[in-house]
């Protein structure tokens, strides 16, 4: 084997050279896309960290409210959606007589299940003076009520022949039920719309 030249071992290391950037350009080019990736998985990761954070800072509230809605949320112990939903329209009902505004309209809406909690609801068409139409719109919240407005409109008549200002309010309220053993409640009883004038 002869010896090479050394215009031939300029070549070869030319071969050697263009060789060994052809690579690290190709390893460059997959670096630096990786890289490119890394910087939006990090961003990622760091929005991830911030919310368990969050939820971490926040665990002992989640708790305790947990704790308050299994004590004072209404169960369905011993009765039936349909009668819980009949009892609930008959509250409704006591408590605007007890105002003297009246009932215009009324309706059973569809009995809702969710996973956590279970949805009777009624629809009502009501009227009467406007301070006690909006005073018995304030009663209707509280803590431990779990009743929510679930649509609402109110208006003013301006065709009444009243001397004190006349409001009509067409109200969805619905009451909420804990589900047993956090599972969706059976419907026992069909809860389907009736209208009914009042």
């Amino acid at each position: 084997m002869r010896e090479l030249t050394a215009r031939e071992k300029i070549l070869l290391g030319a071969c050697f050279a263009v060789i060994f950037l052809v690579v690290n350009g190709f390893a460059a080019r997959s670096i630096v896309k990786n890289l490119r990736g890394s910087g939006d998985k990090i961003a990622a990761l760091k929005s991830e960290l911030a919310d368990q954070e969050m939820w971490l800072e926040e665990a002992a509230m989640a708790d305790a409210r947990e704790r308050w809605l299994h004590e004072k949320m209404p169960t369905l112990a011993g009765t039936t959606l349909g009668k819980e939903q009949g009892d609930f329209l008959q509250l409704m009902q006591d408590e605007l007589f007890e105002r003297k505004l009246k009932i215009e309209q009324q309706s059973l809406q569809d009995i809702e299940q969710e996973i956590f909690y279970t949805e009777v609801a009624v629809r009502l068409r009501v009227r009467g003076n406007e301070a006690d139409v909006i005073d018995w719109l304030i009663s209707l919240q509280g803590p431990e009520e779990f009743r929510v407005i679930k649509a609402m409109e109110l208006e003013i008549d301006s065709k009444a022949k009243e001397e004190e200002p006349q409001a009509v309010c067409e109200i969805t309220i619905a009451r909420w039920y804990a589900p047993a053993d956090g599972q969706p409640l059976t419907k026992e009883s069909p809860g389907g719309a009736t209208d009914q004038q009042g």
